[in-house]
């Protein structure tokens, strides 16, 4: 078996820094100016990609924090305004999926699972 260790607000398979996606974030969400200094073309790519992709897993976050949030959400900005009021920071919402649900902001990985017989 083979152990991987993540910080906090690193995402699995993901070439970003927590701080510049949450930036990101929040300025596709309409509540901050984005990174600063502003990404360089390929990064701008991937961060456009990683919000595509959390675009396309709203209802299985909105599943996954459950009371947390309220129980209309409209869509990617709100989603990630709420996943805020709820957890604060990107690191602490990366915890909780991992912890409880065993999956991450953008995606369902292998790396979460826990190994058949563990608990």
């Amino acid at each position: 078996m083979t152990i991987s260790v993540l910080a906090a607000d690193r995402l699995p398979y993901r070439p970003l820094e927590g701080p510049r996606l949450a930036a990101a974030f929040n300025e596709q969400a309409g509540i901050g100016t984005g990174p600063d200094p502003p990404p360089a073309e390929v990064e701008a790519g991937c961060l456009r990609r990683a919000w595509s992709r959390f675009a396309q897993r709203v209802s299985t976050l909105k599943e996954a924090f459950g009371l947390l949030l309220p129980s209309v959400i409209s869509g990617a900005a709100q989603l990630w305004k709420e996943m805020r009021r709820a957890k604060r920071t990107l690191a602490a919402m990366l915890r909780f999926l991992a912890q409880t649900r065993n999956i991450s902001l953008l995606g369902d990985y292998q790396c979460l699972r826990l190994p058949a017989g563990a608990s």
